[in-house]
């Protein structure tokens, strides 16, 4: 996924294998911060989860390297509304 116009709020340290499995499997819960991360696998998937401050994972690929990147996502020109 072309993730553009994006900020990352917060970078989740956890991975998604470490999360604990739903009901739904694009959600998982995590124990830490006692919120459920919702994977999201398209632009349309990410906007809803922007729209309503969900922790989110996506895939991501950094040196070669896959993996689900999760944290906080907004879109910058909400970054700058107070």
């Amino acid at each position: 996924m072309d993730i553009r116009n994006c900020s990352i709020k917060f970078r989740c340290p956890m991975s998604w294998d470490t999360l604990v499995k739903t009901e739904n499997k694009l959600i998982r819960y995590c124990k830490e911060c006692d919120r459920g991360v919702h994977f999201c696998n398209n632009e349309h998937e990410l906007l809803i989860a922007m729209r309503n401050d969900w922790c989110v994972a996506i895939d991501a690929e950094e040196d070669d390297s896959k993996f689900a990147l999760m944290g906080s996502i907004s879109l910058r020109f909400l970054d700058n509304i107070e």
